[in-house]
């Protein structure tokens, strides 16, 4: 998962928000977020602004369908009530 508003940002230790401080490094080692028996480890790549977010995937994910794949039989009359109406 890559996201656009990491720690960093929110503990002020950004480069890009903090130009001009001392002490705010671009190459950071990585965080961990643990909870519970869960541990998530944070990885940081400030040039594009992102942080990745790593951890076990989780069995009930696993079990989903592939994204694009087909998972039962929509008619096509059900297909059209999905298509938004213009107002008359």
């Amino acid at each position: 998962m890559i996201t656009k508003h990491c720690l960093r940002f929110s503990f002020n230790l950004c480069p890009k928000q903090a130009k001009g401080v001392t002490g705010v490094r671009t190459k950071v080692a990585p965080m961990q977020l643990i909870h519970g028996d869960e541990v998530l480890t944070l990885k940081f790549d400030c040039k594009p602004c992102e942080m990745h977010i790593i951890g076990k995937m989780k069995g009930h994910i696993l079990n989903l369908p592939q994204p694009g794949s087909v998972v039962g039989h929509i008619s096509p009359e059900d297909l059209l009530k999905t298509i938004p109406r213009a107002p008359h």
